[in-house]
């Protein structure tokens, strides 16, 4: 062979391996899918009030990159989802064909919509196939339609991660104790009868508690133990009531209460005794405002609730349930403005020891079937005149109405029945890496299955991997005997622990 005949040889070989090369199947030779002319533009379902109100108002997501459409807020446990009529928006196409999924051995249902758009579709099989076609016939899609129904009652609130903790104290048979939140912090007041224990807890989730004693100059009550924004207070069993920065060091106000009522701000609200009477006072304050009604709680009421609405212009806090001067059981709601008290309304049964927290629920709206928050009370316990109560309770108005909350959301059966708990919400930042479960000397109680909610639709602007979850603690109360239950409960309205969805 001749220098030249090889030379045209490797220039051969070379342009070969050169045409090789160029048509390999990497990502950014290959040549795009054309879709022009058969894109979904809109899907919704029709109205049909014997499914369900608002149908037509049901949000789809139309994820164009992966052809998939789907409601992220799923519909309400059993709504039947086997007729539906479908509205649909796409290019001008040729066919447009829904293919209902089909069971093994049989071939898929074939819809025309073209024909009929008014055809009713069985969604409750899984995700429906619609296959467009250009107008021209030379491009094709499919797209796959899923209607998301809860699987459980998704609305409805339950516990998850429930656990159970010991009480946070030095003393080995503590007879009563009182926890308060104070300044992002903890603070637990015990005794047995003649020494005081004050556990101060940062991070109670990861049960680390510093515990030291606390010497009163005279025994006080703990179950007054008070925290404003600024000090915690407690009474002595006569009636003084004193005043700490720290819980460890006391110090007298001069002043004499029959009673702490709660917390505005910095300020505490309590009752002093006049003659066969009681009368309004606060600290620090002018120590009188005004007669309190016969109706009102002299002890026994849950601690402050704060809330702010839109129609108010400064803080309100309630009280509910307690004992009235004629020692009566109270079911009341009352509310404080900052200037005066007013009973707002008659909603819970009449008892002493309501622990009540404020807290927020996830529920679904009705018009446009999207998921929403919802700020609400939950009032746990109490003791009635027949017995100690487990039954939680449930407001959405600021007090005014209460209704027994969903069985999911009542006490597990291993909780004992207490009254006089203390209730304290307290946030945790999650992170999505965190494992499930008790830690330190926490123990996992059994609860409810827990519902996982549909998370495929993005809506946030980055990807969620921390959120804030607010726990409920409930630290002691006492059994029906009037014996302290030393222990603290744990728990966490279950779609909250759950990554929220984007």
């Amino acid at each position: 062979m001749n220098k030249k005949n090889r030379l045209f040889l490797a220039l051969a070989v070379l342009g070969a391996v050169i045409g090789v090369s160029c048509n390999t199947t990497s990502d950014y030779d290959l040549e795009p899918i054309d879709y022009s002319g058969v894109t979904l533009k809109g899907f919704s379902l029709k109205a049909d009030k014997t499914v369900l109100n608002n149908l037509d108002s049901v949000f789809f997501s139309i994820d164009l990159n992966s052809a998939q459409v789907f409601n992220a807020d799923s519909l309400p446990l059993g709504t039947d989802v086997s007729s539906l009529a479908v509205t649909l928006s796409y290019d001008a196409c040729s066919e447009a064909k829904i293919y209902e999924p089909a069971d093994a051995g049989e071939s898929e249902n074939a819809i025309d919509y073209l024909e009929d758009s008014d055809s009713k579709i069985d969604f409750s099989k899984g995700a429906v196939r619609l296959h467009l076609v250009s107008a021209d016939g030379t491009n094709s899609r499919d797209y796959y339609l899923k209607v998301n129904v809860h699987k459980v009652k998704a609305d409805s609130l339950c516990w998850g991660e429930m656990a159970l903790g010991v009480l946070p104290t030095s003393l080995s048979r503590p007879t009563a104790q009182k926890t308060v939140g104070y300044k992002n912090t903890a603070y637990c007041l015990s005794t047995d009868g003649s020494s005081y224990c004050m556990a101060v807890g940062a991070d109670v989730y990861a049960d680390r508690w510093s515990t030291q004693n606390v010497t009163f100059a005279e025994p006080v009550d703990v179950r007054t133990l008070t925290a404003t924004s600024d000090c915690l207070y407690v009474l002595t069993t006569g009636g003084s009531l004193l005043k700490s920065a720290d819980g460890q060091t006391w110090n007298a106000t001069g002043c004499v209460w029959k009673s702490i009522t709660g917390v505005y701000g910095d300020r505490l609200l309590g009752l002093k005794a006049d003659g066969v009477k009681y009368c309004h006072t606060s600290y620090p304050g002018d120590g009188n405002e005004g007669m309190a009604d016969s109706d009102f709680p002299v002890s026994g009421n849950s601690a402050t609730v704060d809330f702010m609405s839109k129609w108010s212009e400064s803080l309100q806090i309630m009280i509910m349930g307690g004992v009235k001067a004629d020692g009566g059981l109270s079911g009341d709601t009352w509310a404080y403005d900052g200037s005066s008290w007013v009973k707002l309304s008659s909603g819970l049964p009449a008892a002493e020891g309501y622990a009540v927290v404020p807290y927020i629920i996830s529920e679904t709206d009705t018009v446009s079937w999207r998921v929403k928050e919802s700020d609400v009370m939950l009032a746990f316990g109490g003791r009635t005149a027949k017995e100690v109560s487990k039954t939680v309770y449930m407001s959405r108005d600021y007090g005014v109405t209460w209704v027994e909350a969903d069985q999911l959301l009542q006490l597990p059966e291993e909780m004992p029945a207490v009254y006089s708990a203390d209730g304290v919400v307290i946030k945790k930042l999650i992170h999505l890496s965190d494992a499930k479960g008790a830690c330190g000397r926490w123990r996992a109680v059994r609860v409810a299955e827990l519902p996982v909610w549909n998370q495929a639709s993005p809506r946030a602007v980055a990807p969620i991997t921390e959120w804030e979850c607010p726990y409920i603690y409930m630290f002691g109360g006492y059994d029906s005997r009037g014996a302290l239950v030393a222990q603290v409960w744990r728990g966490v309205v279950n779609h909250l622990s759950f990554k929220p969805l984007q």
